[in-house]
């Protein structure tokens, strides 16, 4: 079980952008966003997991602004991915996300489990 708190998330829309003739890069607060998972992961000694996995997501909002939380889940996972958390996010087979109560400068809570093989 890896257990991290992580800054927020920045949205999906503020993680990538599309370029004029097709393409996707990844925003200035994408690029930051990464760079920060990367260093806690790194601290952590996180060893990437190879199996299915549950990810499990508590939101904790900077502000009380209305906002969906499933536009911060895709950009965790793609930071995940790219800290070594895993090799794929194709290998969350739950995915569990809820909004706590606001925090200043918002952070996110998580709870990533490998999963035992169904026989």
């Amino acid at each position: 079980m890896i257990t991290l708190t992580l800054p927020i998330p920045p949205t999906i829309n503020h993680y990538y952008g599309q370029r004029p003739r097709g393409g996707r890069y990844i925003k200035p607060a994408g690029i930051a966003f990464r760079a920060a998972v990367a260093e806690i992961v790194a601290a952590a000694q996180v060893e990437p997991l190879l199996g299915r996995v549950s990810l499990f997501a508590a939101i904790y909002p900077a502000d009380r602004r209305r906002q969906d939380i499933d536009n911060r889940a895709k950009s965790l996972q793609d930071a995940l991915t790219a800290a070594g958390v895993w090799i794929d996010d194709e290998q969350i087979d739950e995915l569990h996300l809820v909004r706590r109560e606001v925090v200043r400068g918002g952070q996110v809570r998580i709870v990533i489990t490998e999963m035992k093989e169904l026989t």
